[in-house]
């Protein structure tokens, strides 16, 4: 991205990240534009107001017009701001140079014994720095400084302080137009900066991640297959090598695709993962939500783990079904056997239910509702609001 000339700028802005905290420069450098134009219009009424108390000989109608039409030039300047594609447009900067210049003659129009317009041929300056760039805001300078001498020529009076206003709309082009660029610029170098420190940590952050995945494969896969290769006639082994393997690598994956950094769905699978390495039993887990860690979901991962340990000691069942999702502003968690089922109203204490699941998902705001038959198993159906 090269940082020279506004339509440079303008086309670098779309390749930048804007950082939320800083507001754009170009917003900055419009309310410039706007704030020379008020200050220009109010010095412009200054004058205005001392010629009609003191210069008894102009002509006070002009004067009126040319202020009320610079006033109302002014108020039109602020709505048009309101896009600062349209103050950029070369049909607005004509139309304003235009203007200006209207103005910057009323005074002789008027015949008044001094220069009426003030500070307002200036915020022109501003406006074309804004579009352009400070060879074209030189250009309005000159624009401004020659019609001002042949004013004066033309009226054949040498004024020092028409003289030195006339110099003065070159120095005021050079300042803002220089300046403009040079806050453009700087913002430019800056953005640019932003940006390829974003994309070395984004490059850091994508190592540490394959550093990170390569140690898990190497610590995880690679020894797993190892073991299997020594002792392939164990089928036991195998099959438990095979289904611990399994159980990481998804755990992995789900980190991997986690936008948090302590995620609800790493804790659940690690519970899941403690349950069957005690008991030896499978458990089936999909966990459809997730969120950053927090006290309450660290109550619901618990819970959850206690129901999984109870249908892995008494359920009798081979395979423990577990699935987690939001459903209407709640976290839901269903963990379900088919084996051998009890009577909740006979057996809570003996199995916990009461103390490590009910009153365990009470404590956190949430509710716990048990189902056990014979014939069908039990199912532990968990509910937490969100944000509790």
């Amino acid at each position: 991205m090269h940082c020279t000339g506004p339509a440079a700028y303008d086309a670098g802005m779309a390749t930048v990240e804007q950082t939320p905290e800083v507001e754009p420069i170009e917003t900055v450098l419009l309310r410039i534009v706007i704030a020379f134009r008020v200050l220009g219009w109010v010095w412009l009424f200054l004058l205005v107001v001392s010629s009609l108390l003191t210069d008894q000989t102009s002509n006070r109608l002009v004067i009126i017009v040319m202020a009320i039409g610079a006033f109302a030039w002014t108020v039109f300047t602020i709505w048009m701001a309101r896009d600062p594609a349209r103050i950029k447009s070369t049909a607005f900067v004509i139309a304003d140079g235009v203007v200006v210049l209207i103005v910057a003659n009323a005074s002789y129009y008027a015949e008044a014994s001094s220069l009426l317009h003030g500070g307002f041929p200036i915020s022109w300056l501003a406006v074309v720095a804004y579009a352009s760039d400070v060879r074209w805001t030189l250009g309005a300078a000159v624009v401004l400084f020659t019609n001002q001498w042949i004013g004066m020529e033309i009226e054949g009076s040498y004024k020092i302080p028409d003289e030195v206003g006339a110099v003065v709309f070159l120095v005021y082009g050079a300042i803002v137009g220089y300046g403009f660029d040079i806050i453009r610029h700087r913002d430019c170098l800056r953005r640019e900066a932003e940006r390829k420190l974003e994309n070395e940590r984004r490059r850091q952050i994508r190592r540490s991640e394959q550093e990170k995945l390569a140690n898990q494969l190497h610590d995880s896969v690679l020894q797993t297959l190892h073991a299997i290769r020594v002792a392939p006639s164990n089928d036991e082994q195998v099959a438990y090598l095979a289904r611990k393997q399994e159980r990481e690598l998804k755990r992995t994956i789900h980190s991997f695709r986690s936008e948090f950094e302590n995620p609800f769905v790493t804790a659940m699978f690690g519970a899941r993962d403690d349950v069957e390495d005690l008991y030896g039993i499978e458990i089936d887990m999909v966990c459809g939500y997730d969120e950053e860690m927090t006290v309450p979901l660290a109550g619901l991962v618990e819970a959850t783990r206690e129901a999984m340990v109870n249908a892995a000691k008494h359920s009798g069942s081979d395979v423990v079904l577990v699935y987690c999702a939001e459903e209407q502003g709640h976290i839901t968690v269903f963990v379900r056997d088919r084996g051998e089922g009890f009577d909740p109203a006979e057996t809570t204490h003996g199995f916990g239910i009461d103390n490590s699941i009910v009153r365990r998902l009470e404590s956190i705001g949430g509710t716990a509702t048990i189902q056990s038959t014979s014939d069908f198993g039990t199912e532990v159906e968990m509910i937490l609001p969100k944000g509790v």
